[in-house]
């Protein structure tokens, strides 16, 4: 399985990444075939080195799936410092694995780096990622 975004939202996901450092950002990845919309999602973790989404927020956005018929196919987050790759605790809070992972590193700010994962009980399998341009 790969995840597919559509035409710029991997520039939305860099832009909205840039904007919280160095702080992570995080989010939702929907739609029906290909991830074409971005659900940004406040970070209300206290510690810049991880992501907690906000409850309510994360709540609303998955009703509104439902209502629009579309589907939850990525949690996004950014590692503002780090590498591409899911830490300890990314692996521990994959709650959803139907869900595939596109972490962004800005270790290098000029070069973002945006990697797709599957996070399955515990084990993590690297996806294709394909960005529509």
């Amino acid at each position: 399985m790969d995840l597919t975004l559509a035409p710029d939202i991997l520039e939305q996901l860099i832009e909205y990444a840039k904007n919280a450092y160095p702080h992570e950002a995080c989010g939702l990845l929907v739609g029906r075939n290909a991830a074409d919309r971005f659900i940004p999602i406040t970070n209300i973790s206290a510690h810049a080195r991880e992501y907690e989404m906000d409850p309510g927020e994360l709540i609303a956005a998955l009703r509104s799936l439902r209502d629009m018929g579309e589907e939850l196919l990525a949690i996004f987050h950014s590692h503002p410092h780090g590498p591409a790759e899911p830490s300890k605790t990314d692996i521990e809070r994959a709650y959803y694995p139907e869900a595939a992972h596109l972490i962004l590193s800005l270790a290098e700010p000029e070069r973002p780096l945006a990697l797709a994962f599957r996070i399955v009980d515990g084990e993590v399998l690297p996806i294709e990622l394909h960005a529509i341009v």
